[in-house]
């Protein structure tokens, strides 16, 4: 069954969301300027803010991948709830589907034939193989000798 790995990508403290918060800053002071002194220093330091944006982008990627993998289980939940017949047209279809290999595509895709939108006799696509990306997969060229053009 085709399957999209989510990426992970790390918190980067850079120089560009630094000079975004010195702005940022500078903007709030400025609005009260008789404050500015209690502002500045109610106003956490850039370290400060860089390290909590860094936790909160480690807890918000680890939420984001537990309801990915929880809809990942609903899909294979509701899939194995059609007879085996249905089971095994409906992933090879998915594996043929032009949607990315995403659990919301999956799960959309079963709900379309459970509420009738289509049959297993006719899909609503092609039926050719494709990438994680839902991109049709082209078999390689062949040279007349036998051997594979790179």
């Amino acid at each position: 069954m085709r399957f999209k790995r989510c990426e992970r990508h790390p918190f980067t403290d850079t120089s560009r969301k630094r000079a975004a918060l010195r702005r940022k800053q500078r903007l709030e002071r400025e609005a009260l300027p008789l404050l500015a002194d209690l502002v500045a220093e109610a106003q956490p330091s850039e370290d400060e803010v860089m390290d909590a944006r860094a936790v909160q982008w480690l807890d918000h990627e680890r939420r984001s991948r537990a309801l990915r993998a929880d809809r990942w289980r609903e899909a294979r939940r509701r899939l194995s709830a059609f007879s085996a017949n249905e089971r095994a047209v409906l992933r090879a279809a998915w594996d043929r589907a032009p949607y990315p290999a995403d659990p919301v595509y999956l799960l959309d895709f079963l709900h379309g034939y459970s509420m009738g939108r289509f049959t297993l006799d006719q899909m609503p696509f092609d039926l050719v193989l494709r990438d994680q990306h839902g991109r049709r997969i082209s078999p390689r060229p062949f040279a007349a000798d036998g051997g594979c053009h790179a």
